[in-house]
C-alpha cells in the first residue's frame, strides 16, 4: 500500500476537526451530502474550535467600517473568509448580520485598482458560508471574471513596481472563488476567466514566475534621481519601465520560493498547494506540464502520509490554526484531494 493509506484517512475523519471530516467524507471518499455521516459532520461545523473563538470575539469587529474592515488580520473582512475557510455555519446569528452588512454595503466590490484578491477571497467566504446564490454574489463572481478576462489578467495597482504586468500571487484566489458555484462555472465570462488563469498558472509550472531581472529593477527604482517638476514619481517609473523591459525584458523565471512553503489559512498570497487545489476544484485535467508541481506536493508527504503546516498566520489572527512544524489535517486534506484529481 502507498504512503496514501488507510491510517492517513482515518486520522483525518477524526472529530476533533469538523471542517476537515466534513470534506474527507463528501470529497475524498465520495458521500453524498444525505449521508447519515455527512449530515452528523456538517452539524458539528460549529464546534470547530478556531471558529468559536472567532465568534466569541465577535463584538471586537462586528461594527468595524472603513479601514478598520480589512485590519490584518483581526478585520471583519478576514474574520468572515476565514469562518468561510472553516466552513462555519452562516446561519449563525452573528455571522448573518455581519454577511448581511457586507453584502449591503458592498464597498469591497471590486476596488478600481486593485482589491480583487480581497473580493475574491470575500465572495468565495460567502459562499462557502451559505449565500452563494444571493444575487450580489452571484452578479459579483461574474463581474470579478469579466473584468479579468477584459484586463487579461489581475490588474493591480502595486504592479506598477512590479516587472510583471499582472498580479501572479493572487491567480489561485481567483480561481478558488470561480470554482465555487457550478453553475457559474458553465458561464462563458467565468469560464474564460478560469482557462485564462489556470493557463497563467500551468505555463509558469505554477511557481516558476519571479522575473529573473528584479534585483537590477529594484536598484533602477531605488537610484530614481531627482525629478524635474511636474513629473510625478509614478510617471518616472511607468516611463522607465518601459524602457527596462524593451533593452533587457524580465529576465529568466525564477521560483517563487515562499510558494513552497504550504499553510493555511492563507491571505491574499497563495502557493502551490493551494494553486493545485485551486486547478483540480475548477475540473483541470492532467498533462505533462504539471508535473514538476505534483512531484513538489509528493516530496513534501511524510512517511505516514501527511503534510507539515510550514507557513501560518498563528499570532496574526484572532484564533491559531495547528502548529507550525506539525503535521496538518487541512494541508493533508488538500493534498491528498490534488493528487486524488491528478493520478486518477
Amino acid at each position: 500500500m502507498s504512503k496514501l493509506s488507510d491510517s492517513t484517512l482515518d486520522w483525518l475523519l477524526e472529530p476533533d476537526n469538523p471542517p476537515v471530516r466534513y470534506l474527507t467524507l463528501l470529497h475524498l471518499l465520495g458521500r453524498t451530502p444525505s449521508d447519515p455521516e455527512v449530515e452528523q459532520a456538517k452539524a458539528r461545523l460549529p464546534e470547530y474550535e478556531p471558529t468559536r473563538a472567532i465568534l466569541a470575539q465577535f463584538d471586537q469587529f462586528r461594527n468595524h467600517d472603513g479601514h478598520r474592515s480589512y485590519q490584518k488580520y483581526g478585520g471583519k473582512y478576514w474574520q468572515v473568509i476565514f469562518l468561510g475557510n472553516f466552513h462555519a455555519d452562516g446561519r449563525d446569528p452573528r455571522i448573518r448580520e455581519v454577511v448581511e452588512k457586507l453584502i449591503e454595503t458592498r464597498d469591497w466590490v471590486l476596488i478600481p485598482q486593485g482589491g480583487q484578491c480581497l473580493t475574491a477571497n470575500l465572495l468565495s467566504a460567502l459562499t462557502m458560508l451559505g449565500y452563494g446564490d444571493h444575487p450580489i454574489v452571484l452578479g459579483g463572481i461574474t463581474g470579478l471574471a469579466e473584468r479579468l478576462v477584459s484586463d487579461g489578467g489581475i490588474d493591480c495597482e502595486v504592479m506598477l513596481y512590479s516587472l510583471l504586468p499582472f498580479c501572479f500571487m493572487a491567480q489561485p484566489k481567483l480561481l478558488l472563488c470561480f470554482s465555487q458555484n457550478a453553475g457559474l462555472k458553465r458561464q462563458p465570462a467565468v469560464r474564460a476567466a478560469i482557462d485564462l488563469l489556470s493557463a497563467n498558472l500551468i505555463d509558469h509550472q505554477i511557481s516558476m514566475y519571479v522575473p529573473g531581472n528584479r534585483k537590477e529593477w529594484l536598484e533602477v527604482i531605488e537610484n530614481k534621481p531627482a525629478l524635474p517638476a511636474g513629473q510625478t514619481v509614478k510617471g518616472w517609473i511607468k516611463d522607465r519601465k518601459k524602457q527596462f523591459l524593451a533593452e533587457k525584458g524580465t529576465g529568466q523565471p525564477d521560483e517563487k520560493a515562499g510558494w513552497l512553503k504550504f499553510g493555511f489559512p492563507l491571505h491574499y498570497n497563495s502557493d502551490l498547494l493551494e494553486a493545485m487545489y485551486a486547478l483540480a476544484l475548477c475540473g483541470t485535467p492532467m498533462s505533462d506540464r504539471l508535473l514538476r508541481a505534483l512531484q513538489i506536493v509528493r516530496e513534501k508527504m511524510t512517511n505516514d502520509g501527511r503534510w507539515i503546516l510550514e507557513n501560518t498566520l498563528n499570532g496574526k489572527m484572532r484564533a491559531d490554526v495547528e502548529k507550525r512544524g506539525k503535521p496538518s489535517k487541512w494541508l493533508t486534506y488538500r493534498a491528498r484531494y490534488v493528487l486524488q484529481h491528478f493520478e486518477a
